[in-house]
């Protein structure tokens, strides 16, 4: 006896039931898996109408997780455009703010962090490469973290 085959519907439910996705990346899964666009703009409207979808929450969800890992708003920002967040969805959860100024906190912790796990590497200058490829690769910019840097060296130098 074989499968029955899932309507659109029913693939985006179990979809949807794995994770929480955006209304692109449902759109894109339903297609990539061979519905027809007509069953799969009608599957996605329902689970928009039913609140399965919601591009907002999933926003605001999704930034305050990358923010409790320290990362900056540049990579937060390139995360939620490639999930197909919208601009204006995006730009509501990460208003053009001084980036020197919005990420500084984050930076910084995330700077102690890796701080802590460079303790036992004995060339200076290895260690503030390895620090800069780390906070670089969270999304900070290089002016901030220069500055960062020096400043935890400053603070080691002091407490030796």
């Amino acid at each position: 006896m074989g499968k029955i085959p899932l309507s659109a519907l029913d693939k985006a439910m179990k979809l949807l039931s794995a994770r929480a996705l955006s209304e692109a990346e449902l759109t894109r899964k339903l297609h990539t898996a061979g519905y027809p666009a007509d069953e799969v703009e009608e599957a996605v409207s329902t689970c928009c109408r039913l609140h399965y979808i919601n591009d907002t929450q999933l926003a605001a969800d999704y930034t305050g997780l990358l923010r409790m890992r320290n990362t900056g708003s540049r990579v937060i920002r390139r995360k939620l455009i490639r999930r197909g967040l919208g601009d204006e969805i995006v730009d509501r959860q990460l208003p053009e703010e001084d980036p020197e100024t919005a990420d500084i906190e984050a930076a910084r912790r995330a700077l102690d962090y890796k701080w802590r796990l460079l303790a036992r590497e004995s060339d200076p200058r290895k260690k503030r490469e390895k620090a800069f490829r780390y906070l670089v690769g969270k999304g900070f910019p290089a002016g901030m973290i220069f500055k960062l840097i020096s400043e935890q060296e400053q603070t080691e130098n002091t407490l030796y």
